[in-house]
């Protein structure tokens, strides 16, 4: 399926010009493992819509598009994702993956509280300024994307106002993951929220109603996006092995 300008508007209630920008007009960065073989910036699947759901929550909440739109800004996010690539392909350690991105940034970061939070919260150091997901280690798992912000001139309490609405949409996106992969996850050891809840089926119905409380709070800055998300949270349930879990308790 082709992700339109349109339908990132008429759908995910995504501003127009940010729709445009990365439907229409944004060039697939070339060697670039998060883009390997794709011909198109924005492909079907949350791994690339994420880009202007996030780049548009940003905007709904106070920073502008000449900000956010600069190729400069952009590129720096698409070669943090490649080096993202590079750590889930087992190119580079984890570590190795935050000594990346401290070389990427360390002459762009212009919050310098927010890089300084992010990299002691993924080295499992208390953070100074910021709260992050610290409940459940399966929801703090792109946490990562954050990053995408430091290059931006942003005050404290921006960021900490913005950290619960970057939550609303992140949490039940990685709770889709973990409804999908559940069962490829108890095999394989992978984080999972519903594993961490309790891996059972009062565990599947609390990471739903978890996801939909999250969306509660994305329907105050975007009401489409949040109904969006909410037919995907719902269809998890409808999953082969969701179903069979549900219905044996």
């Amino acid at each position: 399926m082709v992700i339109t300008s349109r339908k990132l508007e008429l759908e995910l209630g995504i501003n127009s010009s940010i729709a445009t920008y990365f439907a229409n007009e944004r060039k697939v960065p070339e060697n670039n493992l998060f883009w390997k073989n794709k011909r198109i910036y924005i492909s079907t699947g949350f791994g690339f819509l994420t880009i202007p759901m996030i780049f548009d929550l940003v905007h709904k909440c106070g920073v502008s598009l000449d900000v956010l739109l600069t190729d400069a800004h952009v590129s720096l996010m698409e070669q943090g994702f490649h080096k993202l690539k590079q750590y889930e392909s087992e190119e580079i350690s984890f570590a190795e993956f935050l000594t990346e991105c401290k070389l990427l940034l360390h002459d762009k970061i212009k919050q310098p509280h927010l890089a300084s939070d992010l990299f002691a919260f993924f080295s499992d150091k208390p953070t100074s300024y910021f709260q992050f997901e610290t409940k459940y280690k399966a929801l703090a798992r792109s946490d990562s994307f954050l990053f995408t912000l430091v290059d931006v001139d942003l005050t404290d309490e921006w960021v900490a106002q913005f950290l619960p609405y970057w939550y609303s949409l992140a949490r039940p996106i990685l709770l889709l993951d973990d409804f999908k992969d559940l069962e490829e996850d108890r095999i394989t050891g992978d984080e999972n929220t519903i594993i961490e809840l309790g891996n059972n089926a009062t565990a599947i119905e609390v990471a739903y109603n978890m996801g939909m409380a999250d969306l509660d709070l994305l329907a105050t800055i975007n009401p489409l996006l949040a109904n969006f998300m909410r037919r995907f949270l719902k269809d998890a349930l409808s999953y082969v092995h969701i179903k069979k879990e549900l219905l044996s308790q």
